[in-house]
């Protein structure tokens, strides 16, 4: 099956996007279940006060109980035993049309896709470091949460959406889902180092400018982490070497 044809039959025929991609390409996207949309609400509100500290911006559901979770959390006795209520809440609101035109906009974009995370893969053999890669890359939407959010041990992409299939930040979806691939590239070095959240944030944003401010055009590096980064972090040989640049700014 061509590559023409098989994106063809993911905008056609949605129900079958995932067989038609992992035949053909390195990532795929599809609706998210009850289960999966009521976790993202319960990890939201587990992580309020971290959400809120850092300014993100937060989307849950219109509901009484929602409010009640929220101040649990942040008194420090919310968890697991919470997680039916979020499950009961996601159950009446749940619909899969929801998310068809994030699907759509996110199937457009994978040819694209596919030719970043190739060129990731042919870059790999200059680096003195290995970049965390998958086979596939799996990405499925949310109306809830923050603007994204990555599994770095299953290449899972998690991305914020609306009805109409907008996203935050970026029109174009492919550069959040860049963003969250590198994440998962890079996360056992900002484990091994310690790196705090903003500096993370700018490490990665330097990245993606450097290896495909080209493509992504529309990627800007967000007002996060120490701009000193910005000159370690200059050129694309700097990639290079990266942990030795991730040493200096967790200062291990």
């Amino acid at each position: 099956m061509n590559r023409l044809f098989c994106l063809g039959v993911a905008f056609l025929f949605t129900s079958f996007v995932g067989i038609c991609q992992s035949a053909t390409y390195r990532l795929w996207a599809e609706a998210p279940t009850i289960e999966q949309e009521a976790t993202s609400i319960w990890r939201t509100i587990n992580d309020i006060e971290f959400l809120q500290q850092h300014g993100y911006t937060i989307n849950l559901p219109e509901h009484p109980l929602i409010n009640s979770l929220l101040e649990k959390s942040k008194n420090g006795h919310f968890g697991n035993e919470d997680f039916p209520v979020i499950y009961s809440i996601v159950e009446d609101l749940y619909d899969e049309e929801n998310y068809k035109a994030a699907i759509q906009k996110v199937n457009a974009e994978i040819p694209l896709l596919d030719n970043l995370i190739n060129t990731l893969d042919d870059s790999r053999k200059d680096w003195d470091w290995n970049f965390n890669r998958f086979k596939q890359y799996h990405v499925t939407f949310t109306l809830y949460g923050t603007g994204g959010s990555y599994d770095p041990d299953a290449g899972r992409i998690t991305m914020l959406t609306n009805k109409t299939g907008g996203f935050m930040r970026y029109e174009n979806p492919a550069n959040t889902i860049i963003h969250e691939i590198v994440h998962m590239g890079i996360e056992h070095l900002i484990q091994k180092y310690k790196v705090p959240h903003p500096e993370k944030e700018r490490i990665v944003d330097r990245f993606v400018v450097l290896m495909f401010g080209k493509e992504l055009k529309e990627y800007k590096v967000q007002n996060m982490g120490n701009t000193e980064i910005d000159e370690l972090l200059a050129q694309r040989s700097d990639l290079q070497t990266l942990p030795a640049v991730i040493q200096q700014v967790s200062g291990d």
